[in-house]
C-alpha cells in the first residue's frame, strides 16, 4: 500500500483522497495542522486506525480515543521516560546488548553461516523492553528462541493491522475481535510478569517499579493496557529500525566503513562504550536518521478523524468525519522533498551540498505534538548502544539474492517482518 500511495502523490500532488472519507497529506504544513496540541479537541484518533481488540471496543492505554484519558496516562507515565529515568535504564540496555553480542560472537566460528538479523534483533529488543518495563528480560537471546509473549505480540500486531482494513464492516470486525482473544492472552502474560515482579520485590529500575512507587494511580485495566502497549510498541519499532539500518549499511559498504571507523576510533575497547559519548558521533546518528527516512516505522501514517463540522488542513478544507494523516513513506520518498529520494545517503544529514535543498524537517519518525512518542528518548538510547556495539565488534555483508525480502516487504499498519539474512564476520574482515 505504501508504494501505491507514493505513486498517487507523485502523480496528483501533496494532497490525495484515498477513499470516500480518507485523505493523505505529504505537505509540511500538515504535520502541525493535524498533530498539534491546539487541534487535539478538533481532530482525534481515528478508532478505525487504532482498533481496540476487545469485544466492548474499550481502550485503557496511551492509544485511547479520549484526549482527557490520554493526558492522564501521559502525566502518570512521563516520569518513567524522563531524561533521569532513561539514564537509569542504561545499565540494563548495556547488559542485554552484551548478552546479544556474546551470543553472536559464538557464531563467528562458522564463516559460512548466515544469521537471520530480523529475528535476532526482535529477540534483543523484546528482551530489552521487558527488562525496562518489568525489571527482567524474557531471555529470548539467551535461549535463542521466541518467548510465548513475543509470538503473541507478533500475532497481535498482525491481527490489528488486518482489523484496520475491515473496520468499515462493523459486524465482521466485532466478530473477528471476539474470535481472536489475542489481546486477552497477551494481557494475561503481562499480569504474570507484574506478579513476578511483585513477589520478587525487585528494586531494579523499571517502569513497573515506578508505577508501584507512585501508589496506584492506575487501575488494573489501565496497568494491563498501558504495559501491553509499551511492550509491543517498544520492541516492534526499535527492532525494525535497527534491522533497516543494519541492512542499509550492509548494502552500502562505504557507509558501513565510515560508521565502523567512527565507532572504533572513538572507543579503545567495547567496555568504554557509553551513551554520552555515542551521542557525539555524527555519522552514527546520520545512518539511523537516514534509515528512519527511508523506512519509517509507521509507513502509512497515523490517522486522525475530524470531529468538528470542518477544518482547514494545509490550506485544504476537510469535512467532519474524514480520516486524515501524513503518509510518512510517501512524504520521505517524494522527489519534491528529497534529492535521490530512493537512495540511502547518510551524508544528507551532515550538510552535504548535494542535498542542500532536502526538506529534512519533514522527517518525523516519532510524530509530533500531543501524541509524540513517549518513549523516543529511550528508543534512541537503545538504537545508539546496540548499533555502536555491533559496529565495534562485527563486520557484516549481505548477498544480492538475500536482499529481496527486505526491499519488497509489505506494510500495513507497520512493516511485515521478512527475514534479513546477513553474513556476520569478525571485526576488520572487510577492508577499505
Amino acid at each position: 500500500m505504501h508504494r501505491h500511495v507514493l505513486r498517487l502523490h507523485e502523480k496528483y500532488g501533496a494532497v490525495v483522497r484515498l477513499g470516500p472519507s480518507e485523505v493523505s497529506f505529504i505537505d509540511g504544513a500538515a504535520w502541525k495542522d493535524i498533530y498539534s496540541l491546539k487541534r487535539c479537541r478538533q481532530i482525534e484518533r481515528d478508532p478505525k486506525s487504532f482498533p481496540a481488540l476487545t469485544p466492548n471496543g474499550a481502550r485503557f492505554d496511551l492509544l485511547t480515543y479520549s484526549p482527557s484519558d490520554h493526558a492522564k496516562y501521559r502525566k502518570i507515565l512521563n516520569p518513567s521516560f524522563s531524561e533521569k529515568a532513561t539514564r537509569e535504564y542504561e545499565p540494563t540496555i548495556h547488559q542485554d546488548t552484551d548478552t546479544f553480542i556474546k551470543k553472536l560472537s559464538a557464531k563467528l566460528q562458522d564463516r559460512d553461516l548466515k544469521i537471520n538479523l530480523t529475528q535476532w534483533l526482535q529477540w534483543l529488543t523484546f528482551d530489552m523492553v521487558a527488562d525496562v518495563v518489568f525489571g527482567e528480560p524474557f531471555d529470548c537471546v539467551t535461549d535463542e528462541r521466541s518467548h510465548p509473549c513475543l509470538a503473541l505480540s507478533m500475532d497481535l500486531v498482525s491481527f490489528s493491522s488486518f482489523v484496520v482494513f475491515v473496520a468499515w464492516w462493523t459486524g465482521l470486525k466485532n466478530f473477528l475481535v471476539k474470535l481472536s482473544g489475542v489481546e486477552g492472552l497477551f494481557i494475561n502474560m503481562v499480569r504474570k510478569q507484574c506478579d513476578k515482579n511483585l513477589s520478587s520485590k525487585s528494586e531494579k529500575a523499571s517502569i513497573f517499579l515506578n508505577l508501584r512507587k507512585a501508589g496506584g494511580p492506575l487501575n488494573q485495566a489501565e496497568i494491563d493496557g498501558n504495559l501491553t502497549a509499551l511492550v509491543i510498541a517498544g520492541s516492534e519499532t526499535t527492532g525494525f529500525i535497527l534491522t533497516a539500518t543494519s541492512y542499509y549499511l550492509a548494502t552500502n559498504p562505504e557507509c558501513f566503513r565510515k560508521a565502523a571507523d567512527e565507532v572504533r576510533s572513538a572507543f579503545p575497547s567495547a567496555a568504554n562504550i557509553n551513551d554520552d559519548d555515542i551521542r557525539k558521533l555524527p555519522y552514527l546518528r546520520a545512518v539511523v536518521d537516514e534509515a528512519l527516512r527511508m523506512t519509517p516505522a509507521e509507513p502509512n501514517g497515523l490517522a486522525r478523524k475530524v470531529v468538528i463540522d470542518g477544518i482547514d488542513i494545509a490550506n485544504q478544507y476537510i469535512p467532519k468525519n474524514t480520516a486524515i494523516y501524513v503518509s510518512q513513506f510517501a512524504q520521505n520518498r517524494h522527489s519534491s522533498h528529497f534529492h535521490l529520494a530512493d537512495e540511502y545517503h547518510p551524508e544528507r544529514w551532515l550538510n552535504d551540498p548535494r542535498f542542500k535543498n532536502d526538506s529534512l524537517e519533514l522527517v518525523q519518525p516519532f510524530i509530533q505534538g500531543v501524541n509524540v512518542c513517549i518513549g523516543r528518548g529511550l528508543a534512541w538510547m537503545e538504537m545508539r548502544v546496540i548499533l555502536a556495539k555491533m559496529l565495534w565488534n562485527f563486520d557484516w555483508t549481505i548477498e544480492v539474492k538475500d536482499r529481496e525480502p527486505f526491499e519488497k516487504a509489505k506494510a500495513w499498519h507497520v512493516w511485515m517482518k521478512n527475514p534479513v539474512h546477513i553474513k556476520l564476520l569478525p571485526r576488520g574482515t572487510l577492508k577499505a
